[in-house]
């Protein structure tokens, strides 16, 4: 089973940037985009970034290109399954069931619900 992805908001905001970038990065222009955006990050700020996004095994750096392990799909898709798995015992009517119970739902996305369950 792949872990859940426990990162900081400057750590996704870097997932973020780097999702943006079909195929990957070098690290200067991915500096060159927080920077066009207002951000004073230094080269090392990033680099310790990249280097405990890349421990964490969700990215890698090659020939000085970064680039993404999981798709934004991908990483949503493992956090949402840990979640549900450790606090809802595996069980997405739980999950769904104390959504409900907390968030209003109209009936357009009850009859969506509906539709994409009848379709798998």
């Amino acid at each position: 089973m792949k872990k859940f992805y426990n990162i900081s908001e400057a750590e996704m905001e870097v997932m973020e940037k780097l999702w943006e970038q079909e195929g990957g990065v070098k690290q200067s222009e991915l500096l060159a985009l927080f920077e066009a955006e207002g951000k004073t990050w230094k080269r090392q700020t990033l680099n310790t970034f990249l280097a405990r996004l890349e421990e964490k095994g969700l990215v890698k750096r090659e020939n000085r290109i970064v680039k993404v392990v999981y798709s934004r799909e991908e990483y949503n898709g493992i956090q949402m399954k840990t979640v549900i798995d450790h606090m809802y015992g595996g069980r997405l009517s739980n999950f769904v069931a104390e959504f409900v119970k907390e968030n209003e739902i109209n009936e357009s996305d009850a009859k969506e619900l509906i539709e994409i369950l009848e379709n798998t």
